[in-house]
């Protein structure tokens, strides 16, 4: 198993050092974290300005959402800046930071209550699509599918934000957050700002952690503490919705027989005018 993991993981870290050598060197950085919250529910936007390797706090950061400009905050002396934002509408956001000629983009995905999401864990989700063009095929349409009922917010444990969208944009996945930090944690900030979380596809260890929070849980791996499915199609097939029920036959009957007494007596009082 850690054989498996370090031959898929590998290739996705070197993609994301290629992405970064094409970038030109510079003295500072700023980083912008993805969040997830649900319409008047209010959110820490989160920034953490770094120098050439290390954090470097007390420096002024611009935050923008949607490039409109949102408040000027000071970061910490451990680099991190914090500020308090309650949404009014849904919707995927880009957050832009700039600190002098620095800056930073990052994402926040606002869901009303009433929308579902779906967790989709890179790593476990998509171990076999980094050495298959068919399965990683596969994989991208049934996550635009997907995305085309529920909100997708994907979730990575060890490569990270920014080398996990590189690939993302590099594949063709449709464009969402990805949150990284302790699953539980995770799961229960995401329930606590009213996030439906309707189901997660990733590895027995994420799914096995998600039962408390989610009940549709699928791996690719064996696991006994949900559902292992063979492939995504067989994924989209479970989490396709329901389609609605058809009225009764009884009900649907008298129904028409209302429409019909209906059309008589607006007859019968039409003639009565016209008399």
């Amino acid at each position: 198993m850690i054989a498996t993991f370090k031959q898929w993981i590998l290739p996705l870290v070197l993609a994301g050092l290629l992405t970064l050598l094409e970038v030109p060197a510079c003295r500072g950085e700023v980083v912008v974290f993805d969040r997830v919250t649900t319409v008047q529910t209010a959110i820490h936007i989160t920034v953490l300005t770094k120098g050439f390797w290390f954090a470097r706090g007390g420096r002024l950061v611009d935050i923008y959402l949607d490039d409109n400009h949102l408040k000027r905050i000071l970061t910490g002396a451990d680099g991190y800046g914090y500020l308090k934002y309650t949404p009014q509408s849904p919707g995927l956001k880009k957050i832009r930071a700039r600190s002098d000629a620095d800056s930073g983009t990052g994402l926040l995905l606002v869901m009303d209550r009433s929308e579902k999401a779906i967790i989709i864990d890179l790593e476990g989700a998509f171990k076999n699509a980094v050495f298959s063009a068919e399965i990683r095929e596969n994989g991208r349409k049934a996550v635009k599918t997907l995305s085309q009922e529920y909100k997708i917010i994907y979730l990575s444990r060890y490569v990270g934000q920014s080398l996990g969208r590189s690939w993302l944009q590099k594949e063709n996945f449709p464009e969402s957050v990805i949150l990284r930090g302790q699953v539980p944690g995770i799961f229960n900030a995401l329930k606590n700002r009213g996030v439906q979380l309707y189901a997660v596809i990733g590895s027995a260890d994420v799914i096995s952690e998600a039962a408390k929070y989610i009940e549709n849980r699928y791996t690719f791996d064996e696991s006994g503490n949900g559902k292992t499915v063979k492939d995504w199609d067989e994924i989209i097939e479970l989490l396709k919705p329901a389609a609605p029920e058809a009225a009764p036959r009884e009900k649907l009957i008298n129904s028409l027989k209302n429409r019909a007494e209906g059309k008589k007596l607006d007859g019968w009082k039409a003639g009565k005018l016209g008399s």
